[in-house]
């Protein structure tokens, strides 16, 4: 029996060959879906933290808060996320006591100690109809 090889055979064969490449191919788009998606998250979170650190809302002591670029994001399933990300921390602490010299300094617009230090900030956020909300911040030493 002969068997003869036509275009119509051809594309046949081909279109076999074609179907696991497209199930291939749904499953990149679903990856690579849920990467853009996880981009987002750690951007929108990334831009909370910069907010944050610029208002100026801090603990008592603490002027200015510097966040440095390299933040460890984990994002949970369950619409949570924390945050650890190294920072400088500048603080100013008033100088106590009435003596004279510390008088003046305050009357000038010092008497206080600048210290500036490294350190953990260590953040909480959940996420509320696709916006992500900061929830708690806390410095670690």
């Amino acid at each position: 029996m002969k068997r003869t090889t036509t275009r119509r055979t051809f594309f046949g064969g081909a279109a076999v060959l074609a179907a696991p490449l497209a199930a291939t191919a749904a499953v990149a788009s679903d990856d690579v879906a849920a990467r853009l998606a996880a981009l987002e998250d750690a951007n929108a979170i990334r831009a909370l933290l910069q907010d944050w650190a610029q208002r100026g809302e801090h603990a008592a002591n603490v002027r200015r808060v510097t966040l440095d670029a390299d933040a460890v994001i984990a994002v949970a399933a369950n619409g949570t996320a924390t945050v650890r990300v190294p920072c400088t921390v500048e603080t100013a602490t008033p100088i106590d006591g009435d003596e004279t010299p510390v008088a003046m300094a305050r009357l000038q617009g010092d008497g206080v100690v600048r210290r500036s230090e490294r350190r953990v900030l260590a953040s909480t956020f959940f996420k509320r109809n696709g916006i992500w909300n900061l929830e708690q911040t806390e410095l670690h030493a």
